[in-house]
Parts: C-alpha cells; structure tokens; sequence
C-alpha cells in the first residue's frame, strides 16, 4: 500500500468508555502516546502532556522511547507550576530508573535550573511480578510484566515493560462465610486472620511490544483482564517482516492470539492503539473489518 498521507489523528484526544473505564488519550505511532484512566488516578505514558493529565497523580512509564516519555517532566513541572500540592508518582521498569534520573537532571541543567533548587521527583523501579499499591489510591494495585520491544543486537531488547492495574480488596476466607458478628470478633480476638486478600484485574497496557508477546505463554494472564490495551502498528498485508524489525505489532498477531486464546479467555474487550501515522481511519477500521475473525470484532476497539 503506497502511504496514505490523510493522519488518522493529529493529537485529538480520543476517549473511549470500555468495561469499568474511561479510556482517555491519544496513540500513533512516532507522534505520541499517553492513556489515561481519570476515575483511576492512573496514566500510561507520557508523550504529550495535556492539561487533562495534570490532575492525575500516579503515571507508568512502559519505555524510555520519547514519543512514550518525552513530557514526563512536563507533566511533573505543570503540576508545580499551577500549584498542586501533592507529589506526583513515577512508576518504570526498574532499569530504567538511573537512566531517568540522569536525563532530568540534564533537563533540568538545559533550562537553567540552579543546583540547589533541583529535587528529583519520586520515582518507583518495577521488578516484573511484584504487586505494588498505587501510593494515593490503596484500593488499586499495579503489576508489571517484561515484553520485547526494541531489540539491540541479536539477544538484547532495551527495558520495556506492561502494566495490569487491579482492584485490590480483602474478602472474608470461604471459611467464615455466614459467621455472625460476635464469631467473627471471637476469631480476630483469637488473632486468626480471617482474610484472603483479592486482585481483580481491570486492564492490562502491553505498551510497545512485538506481536510474539500476544501468544507467549509466560504472558497468557495479560488475557485474564476485562480490558486488554495493545499495540497494533501495521495493518496491511505484507508489512509482517516490517512489524517485526522495528518492534511491533501486525493485526496477523493479533489474530494468532485470537485463535489461542479466544475460546478461553476472560478478556472483554481489546483496545487496539498506537497504529501507524501513514493509515487514514477509514483504512483501519477497514482492515480491522476485514482481518479480524468475525466472532470477535464486538470485542475488538480501535483507539482513534
């Protein structure tokens, strides 16, 4: 297909309500990508920072790419500038952490901020497979997972990772079910716990990943969500070697994982973004049309 200059998106904010959110941001390919989760005090991503986002406390960085993570300290700067109280919280993949100090100490040094006045924002590493509660929101949890994105040499992949966010509660142990009040206080006076702690999984961003990352099975919980948000750079026939040199994901990966793992999967809905800047909306929603096996295209969201 020759490019088809017609931007399927010039940094509108798309908003999307899907499941239990409100899917709010902008993707494409090369330009930007930040999403938003306002009810969840949450944001993946910061390639732009618009005002929407200032408000929002706790931001996940996927990978250090600048159309992910060019505006961090915008968003940082923003919230001082107009005088928000409360630290916001910087989650990343943990190997990135003193690559990000570094640069917003030079960032901070470009603009001529005077070394006494300069304070690192928090920012929290991420080991993949810990459970982590959001500092501001306890009732929410984050995990991240390792994908494959951009690779440099024959084994090595920069840091990048994706996110679940849960619902985190306590329920009462299947035990103790139907206990009244004064068994359940004879039970905590006795220092038994009576509790099981509970993680619902409401949405999982891939952010930035090869196709392969759908299918293999060290990721199948990504499935277990009720929203999945993932990639999907190229759409058209014959882009397949193209998707898998620069890093990303084809629509026919996205297919493959549909054949997997659709029988059996919990996920609801699939929320397709970051598409790439030459297809024009009309050309996506086509080929998600005609690409996606027909049993699924209720599940299946363009974010654009």
């Amino acid at each position: 297909m020759q490019e088809n200059h017609s931007l399927h998106n010039a940094l509108r904010q798309v908003r999307h309500h899907v499941g239990r959110v409100m899917l709010h941001g902008f993707s494409v390919s090369g330009l930007a990508t930040y999403l938003q989760l306002p009810e969840y005090d949450f944001c993946v991503d910061m390639g732009e920072c618009p005002v929407s986002s200032i408000g929002i406390n706790h931001v996940f960085l996927t990978h250090a790419h600048g159309d992910h993570s060019r505006c961090l300290m915008r968003h940082h700067s923003l919230r001082r500038m107009m005088g928000v109280d409360k630290p916001s919280i910087y989650y990343m993949p943990a190997d990135l952490v003193s690559g990000a100090e570094a640069w917003i100490h030079s960032e901070a040094v470009f603009e001529g901020v005077p070394e006494q006045r300069f304070k690192l924002p928090e920012i929290v590493g991420l080991n993949a497979g810990e459970k982590v509660p959001l500092k501001y929101r306890k009732d929410l949890s984050i995990e991240a997972f390792p994908t494959r994105h951009a690779q440099v040499g024959r084994q090595t992949f920069l840091p990048s990772m994706g996110v679940t966010l849960f619902n985190h509660k306590n329920k009462l142990k299947d035990e103790y079910i139907g206990l009244d009040a004064a068994g359940i206080i004879e039970l905590k006076n006795q220092g038994i716990s009576i509790t099981r702690e509970v993680y619902d999984p409401i949405v999982t961003f891939m952010g930035d990943c090869l196709g392969e990352n759908l299918t293999d099975p060290a990721l199948a919980s990504i499935w277990d969500s009720e929203v999945l948000v993932t990639e999907c750079t190229f759409v058209d026939d014959g882009e397949e070697s193209m998707a898998d040199k620069k890093g990303h994901t084809h629509i026919s990966d996205l297919v493959k994982a549909l054949e997997k793992y659709g029988p059996t999967m919990k996920c609801k809905y699939i929320v397709l973004n970051h598409f790439s800047m030459k297809y024009s909306s009309d050309h996506i929603l086509g080929a998600l049309q005609k690409k996606i096996p027909e049993a699924y295209r209720d599940k299946v969201i363009a974010f654009i």
